[in-house]
């Protein structure tokens, strides 16, 4: 059976090498670091879950955004979209789930409830 793909969209490479070692045994991931690379990996693979930073270095549109267009696309309906971010101030999860994430984790992550809350956004039936 495919290992269910995962993309990561974070421009640091530390975070990026920790989520994809806690994720890889049950899931095919890729890391990307910015806006241009996130649209053209959700075209080129069935991605079941994105971990999206927020804050991207460079030019790349932010993490809200991005999720935000990729949301735009009836295609990609189905994809669980989880905030991975720095953001943990008191009402930051409840601005990021509003803005439209199916999922938020501060940082630094937990890998245990990272991989926990894939496999429970897996099981649920896609709307």
């Amino acid at each position: 059976m495919d290992k269910p793909h995962v993309l990561i969209v974070e421009d640091n490479k530390i975070n990026a090498l920790v989520l994809r070692k806690a994720l890889e045994k049950e899931y095919e991931c890729r890391h990307v670091i910015n806006d241009t690379q996130a649209f053209q990996a959700v075209q080129e693979a069935p991605y079941r879950v994105i971990l999206m930073d927020i804050n991207l270095g460079g030019n790349s549109l932010d993490g809200v955004a991005i999720m935000q267009r990729i949301r735009q696309n009836p295609a990609f309906s189905h994809v669980k979209i989880f905030a991975v971010t720095s953001y943990a101030n008191q009402g930051d999860r409840e601005k990021f789930l509003r803005a439209g994430f199916d999922a938020y984790y501060p940082k630094p992550i937990n890998k245990n409830d990272i991989r926990e809350g894939i496999r429970k956004a897996l099981a649920r039936p896609s709307a």
